[in-house]
């Protein structure tokens, strides 16, 4: 280990309101691609947030989609853990997958970040089966 590599991508210490946005972030980004369209969407969502009602919710995304850019969505889902209540990690788990439903089907990139995060933010598969189940009536056609 080098001198420097102590300085290279530190773990953020981050909020609820910045986690409840890289949840999102992560999924929207899982193939690498961040689409503007998906980026809007997690905009919208945001702002439907109570969590963000008093926020300065410009300046929490900006620090989330940095930390998501810089470590990649994976690494990033590991500081999901953090959150600071479990019905706050079912909240971000829902919104995460609410944003991989919405392009139509939940690609492969997208089904690894889900399932580290099911796993990181110790959701049960009952909780799981149960949020995908209310999405799927959401974007049935």
């Amino acid at each position: 280990m080098g001198f420097f590599d102590s300085l290279k991508k530190k773990p953020l210490k981050v909020d609820d309101q910045q986690l409840l946005l890289e949840a999102m972030l992560c999924v929207a980004f899982a193939d690498g691609d961040d689409q503007y369209e998906e980026t809007n969407l997690v905009r919208a969502f945001a702002a439907t947030l109570p969590e963000f009602k008093n926020a300065d919710a410009y300046e929490v995304y900006e620090k989330a989609e940095k930390a998501v850019k810089l470590h990649g969505a994976l690494n990033r889902v590991k500081e999901l853990s953090n959150l600071g209540s479990e019905a706050l990690r079912h909240k971000a788990f829902l919104l995460a997958m609410d944003i991989a439903l919405s392009s139509g089907e939940i690609d492969d990139g997208e089904e690894a970040v889900l399932g580290a995060m099911a796993e990181t933010m110790r959701i049960t598969p009952d909780v799981a089966d149960r949020i995908a189940g209310v999405l799927m009536i959401k974007y049935a056609t």
